[in-house]
């Protein structure tokens, strides 16, 4: 299932036209005007669509003259080293073991070497380990999540430098979109709408939030929340929408009589990912809550946690999703004119973590 914004509408025009011979090095535009007009968008979204245009070499803007094919329009050789960089936030637990093992799997598969290097979701290490790779300019391409992907990121320019030495990017789990390049994931709003609505099924209406405040993912799962508690005509406010920073996730405990205090009245609780609603089940359980007969809980990602805590949860695709990652960057390296971007669709698990109000019985 694959969304795109409107901007991507011109920006995938302008490369096939390229790439289909229409539009050759050298040749001008339509002015923003007539791009306005042809695909029924504003200026803002056009212009920030030729912007991205311009940040992947694909056309030069000529001052009073207009935008023309720049030498990103032609395929530039470089040299093949058959070396991918592959930078996650972690690697040892939850789901990225199954998610790299599906990105190198594909890679070492085709003949390429896998570097891996992990930042620990610190833009810090995010930003040692790109230096590296340009010092270094032995890669054909980059697979990346990015670290902390909802904060200003001050390592856009070494992103935007590896652009412009033709290397290709890609995302996987969230991106910055300030860079414009393709991302491979699940979609979060989506998985986030369709637990929440399991909650809703079985009869909750004061329905509590806990996200990540940092990352893109939980602002993604957060709009889902909203979508489906609005579609309901449900009530939201602040107190029961929790936004917690990294370290609150990944230590909940530290919170713990705060988060107690906001689900105050509220029935059931939508986790950011599986995870955290497995803290969330110790903080309960340790205050005498039981879950599902006090609380219903839902998490995101389907991860082993989940099926040991018997916790309703969404699939995350962990190993579909590197090996999709994986695929999508081997072929922006043959074609750059490639769209990469991917959303994975995903159906509700259920366990024994939410209780139908009406009848007192367990869904399952």
């Amino acid at each position: 299932m694959d969304r795109q914004p409107k901007y991507q509408t011109v920006i995938s025009w302008v490369q096939e036209m390229i790439r289909a011979g229409e539009l050759k090095e050298g040749d001008r535009l339509p002015s923003e005007n007539e791009l306005c007009r042809r695909f029924s968008l504003s200026r803002q979204t056009v212009r920030h669509a030729l912007e991205i245009l311009e940040a992947q070499q694909m056309v030069v803007k000529v001052q009073g003259s207009g935008t023309y094919v720049g030498d990103g329009g032609k395929d530039k050789e470089r040299p093949s080293y058959k070396n991918i960089a592959v930078i996650s936030t972690y690697f040892d637990y939850y789901i990225f073991p199954p998610t790299l093992h599906g990105i190198e799997t594909v890679l070492s598969k085709a003949g390429y070497t896998t570097r891996l290097a992990f930042t620990n979701d610190s833009v810090h290490h995010e930003k040692t380990i790109l230096k590296m790779i340009l010092e270094r300019d032995d890669v054909d391409g980059i697979i990346v999540e990015p670290a902390k992907s909802a904060m200003p990121n001050p390592n856009l320019e070494l992103y935007r430098a590896l652009l412009q030495r033709k290397i290709p990017v890609l995302f996987f789990n969230a991106s910055y979109p300030q860079l414009g390049q393709p991302c491979v994931r699940i979609d979060d709003a989506l998985a986030a709408e369709k637990v929440t609505d399991v909650l809703i099924d079985a009869g909750h209406t004061n329905i509590a939030a806990i996200l990540n405040a940092e990352d893109g993912q939980g602002h993604l799962r957060y709009t889902g929340y909203l979508r489906a508690m609005w579609k309901h005509h449900l009530r939201t406010d602040a107190r029961r929408t929790i936004l917690l920073d990294s370290d609150m996730v990944q230590d909940l405990k530290t919170v713990a009589p705060y988060i107690m205090q906001c689900l105050e009245g509220v029935t059931g609780v939508v986790c950011y990912n599986d995870e955290l609603a497995s803290q969330l089940l110790e903080v309960l359980e340790g205050r005498g809550i039981r879950v599902p007969e006090d609380l219903s809980v839902v998490g995101i990602d389907d991860a082993n946690i989940a099926m040991i805590k018997d916790l309703s949860s969404i699939p995350h695709p962990k190993e579909a999703l590197g090996r999709k990652a994986a695929e999508n960057l081997l072929q922006m390296i043959r074609d750059p004119s490639f769209d990469g971007n991917y959303l994975f669709d995903a159906q509700p698990v259920l366990r024994g973590s939410v209780k139908r109000l009406e009848s007192g019985s367990v869904l399952k």
